[in-house]
């Protein structure tokens, strides 16, 4: 060792102490941020009662929409980077022949009915003879033959009676099915979604279970902040569950924008869908100037955090 020592000049080690000297991680502070991907954070804990932690500023949920149908694609209503307005189908897939297998289903229904209301008063004609003819018999003016006859009639139109009813129940089950059937063709959804992708084009097929497009929540923006398990302890004694919060958003470039949101998922994640599993989600409304995806810094002064009611929204500057 000291025969590879004395070949090295003075300069030469000295340079290789700096370089190592570099490379030992110092101790971190709450102060210290860094940009993250979405879903993660940095273990980081309070400093004087200030939360500061990087995120990704993204939409308050993303769905994946898959298609529960098959068929031809013969229209898209919305495209990449537009947005779905409630009640509008995202795609129209051709259901020209599942309405005609529902043409004739209802026909067919109309039908049952109509036989129904016959039947119905053969019934209650059968009944009316086979009393008759009970006591026709008692008076000795038929024989017993004769009674059994009717009898059996009368078995018979209910027997036909309760297969039609059965056939109609039967008819009207295939029906809501092939209504639904053809609602899957054209999904529609209650609110507004942003289009973030489309993976069919128009006149492509799809069959159940492929993806068509990826649905964005942009009503709110959601943050998800991870913490430590020790920081976490001392958050949630000053953080409550769908309460209001007020907090400050600063962007990479230095702009800044205070707002008022609301805590949610105040506890350790069941499903461990995070990296680490300590944390929450602060949803407020969306920041014009921001980008879904982009990591932002958050800083929350859980000292100054008061019951209020939601509903101001703070001011950028």
């Amino acid at each position: 060792m000291a025969a590879v020592i004395s070949t090295l000049d003075m300069k030469s080690i000295f340079l290789f102490f700096i370089i190592m000297a570099s490379l030992i991680p110092g101790p971190l502070c709450a102060e210290q941020i860094g940009p993250v991907s979405s879903g993660q954070g940095m273990k980081m804990c309070l400093s004087q009662g200030i939360l500061t932690i990087s995120s990704a500023y993204s939409p308050y949920s993303v769905h994946l929409i898959k298609a529960e149908v098959e068929g031809r694609i013969v229209r898209i209503n919305a495209r990449e980077g537009s947005i779905l307005k409630a009640g509008t189908p995202l795609v129209e897939i051709d259901s020209t022949a599942l309405r005609g297998q529902l043409e004739q289903l209802k026909r067919v229904l109309e039908s049952l009915k109509k036989s129904e209301k016959v039947l119905t008063r053969d019934l209650a004609l059968n009944q009316k003879k086979y009393h008759r003819y009970v006591v026709l018999q008692k008076n000795k003016h038929v024989e017993a033959q004769a009674v059994e006859n009717v009898e059996r009639e009368l078995h018979n139109s209910e027997l036909v009676l309760i297969e039609n009813r059965r056939q109609q129940a039967d008819v009207s089950r295939r029906i809501i099915e092939l209504e639904d059937r053809i609602s899957k063709c054209a999904p529609r959804f209650s609110r507004d979604f942003y289009v973030a992708e489309n993976f069919k084009e128009l006149y492509e097929t799809v069959v159940p279970g492929e993806n068509i497009s990826r649905l964005l929540d942009i009503s709110r923006a959601k943050i998800h902040l991870v913490l430590s398990p020790e920081c976490f302890l001392k958050a949630e004694n000053s953080l409550h569950e769908e309460g209001p919060v007020d907090f400050k958003i600063i962007t990479e470039d230095g702009r800044s924008y205070s707002t008022r949101g609301r805590v949610e998922k105040l506890k350790i994640d069941p499903d461990n869908s995070y990296l680490y599993s300590y944390g929450f989600d602060l949803v407020f409304k969306p920041v014009e100037f921001l980008l879904w995806g982009q990591v932002v810094t958050v800083r929350l002064d859980l000292g100054q955090q008061t019951i209020k009611t939601m509903g101001s929204q703070g001011s950028s500057r």
